[in-house]
């Protein structure tokens, strides 16, 4: 968007915009935007939080008042945090504490394969709970074939694509994305309210699965394929969840 509005522009129309990646809009330089600290896919931040999604369009409207961009300025508020009856929820299954050590790949896939195993029950009752819908299902890989697939990147990020047919970024993503819905559907098994805050920082910030996704950021920042460097910025480890790197 930040591009088109440079075209809108010089047709003498005016523009603004909201901003959830900072460095994107820094490099296209939009006329005007409003960088906001939300988790991708929210630019208005919470749900079901009409007043302060009010504010964010409003914060980026009253940007058409000014003709000095271009310029990025700051929302200043985070969005509200998880109602109270929220607040309690902790993931069905104790894991052990994650290891920031990597560098063994046979434990690792060891660890994150058990990880799965206690996770699985918990997934088939969350399946059963929301009547058979699922969040994974992008590829037909079980959780322990992709393993094996991120594991291997992380030993060795020049491999080739191990997916058929998909660049090596591509297998990436849609393998890491089926294993962290996995993960994400186990925890919502338990019964109450939960917010995607919160399942987010424990999958970050408490699983080994998260560790993971922390590295293949790493490992993709520092690769000289530029679609992966890309995909380092953007595919594994949300805005928000940056705290936990």
């Amino acid at each position: 968007m930040g591009g088109l509005a440079h075209y809108l522009e010089r047709e003498g129309l005016p523009t603004t915009q909201i901003s959830l990646i900072r460095k994107h809009t820094e490099g296209l330089r939009p006329p005007r935007a409003l960088f906001v600290p939300f988790e991708l896919g929210r630019p208005f931040g919470a749900p079901n939080e009409p007043d302060f999604q009010r504010r964010v369009l409003l914060g980026a409207l009253k940007l058409l008042e000014r003709n000095d961009g271009p310029f990025i300025e700051d929302f200043p508020d985070a969005p509200p945090g998880p109602p109270a009856d929220m607040e309690g929820w902790t993931c069905p299954v104790n894991l052990a504490a994650p290891q920031n050590d990597l560098s063994d790949a046979e434990k690792l896939a060891l660890d994150l394969k058990q990880e799965v195993v206690l996770l699985r029950p918990w997934y088939e009752e969350s399946i059963k709970n929301f009547k058979g819908r699922r969040l994974d299902g992008l590829t037909e890989y079980s959780p322990e074939e992709i393993i094996d697939f991120l594991v291997s990147f992380v030993d060795d990020p020049s491999i080739d694509s191990f997916m058929e047919g998909q660049p090596i970024g591509r297998a990436l993503k849609l393998t890491a994305d089926d294993l962290k819905y996995f993960y994400y559907q186990a925890a919502m098994a338990k019964p109450g309210s939960v917010s995607d805050v919160q399942i987010s920082d424990w999958y970050y910030g408490e699983t080994l699965a998260g560790k993971l996704f922390i590295k293949l950021r790493e490992l993709c920042l520092g690769h000289e394929t530029e679609a992966l460097q890309t995909m380092g910025r953007t595919a594994y480890v949300p805005n928000a969840m940056l705290k936990h790197v």
